[in-house]
């Protein structure tokens, strides 16, 4: 019997990556309109283009359409969940508000699925919670870039979900 122990990176290497149920895998290759944040989808990828929107939803024939992000924010179903804590945090708010905010922009040029679903300030804590776990774990990443402090990444074993604990 083999009792070898799986570190974190062989459980994220072996992770079924293709089991997100909000993600429609039979979807075909024609044009999609989010009629919630107006992003595009084609050829199998969801971009971000107001233009492209404008011209496409006039058609009779485009296909009208909620995308995962916008259901998984309806759902509150969060792939990644990121808590700062400290007495530093009290003291930054507002700035580490402004990154956060600033990571999210960054990442939605990547890709527009990824979206934080909540910030949350409670007992002098602040919780986010976004679309998918590479977005949480941008912001953790940002934040200890940017103001130090220790970050704990906890990844599920059995979902696509990332837990990361920032303080200072």
């Amino acid at each position: 019997m083999n009792t070898r122990k799986l570190h974190s990176s062989t459980l994220r290497k072996t992770m079924d990556t293709s089991s997100d149920p909000y993600i429609d895998r039979n979807r075909n290759n024609l044009m999609a309109v989010c009629t919630k944040c107006h992003i595009v989808y084609f050829k199998k990828r969801w971009y971000v283009d107001e233009d492209l929107y404008q011209k496409k939803i006039i058609l009779k024939k485009i296909e009208r359409v909620i995308c995962p992000a916008c259901r998984k924010i309806k759902d509150n179903f969060p792939g990644g969940i990121v808590r700062l804590r400290g007495a530093f945090l009290g003291e930054h708010k507002a700035e580490i508000i402004n990154l956060i905010r600033n990571e999210e922009e960054r990442a939605r040029g990547f890709n527009p699925l990824e979206r934080i679903i909540k910030i949350r300030e409670m007992n002098g804590e602040m919780q986010i919670t976004t679309t998918n776990e590479k977005l949480a774990q941008r912001i953790a990443r940002s934040v200890q870039k940017a103001y130090q402090g220790n970050v704990d990444y906890k990844w599920s074993s059995d979902t696509k979900l990332l837990r990361a604990d920032w303080e200072r």
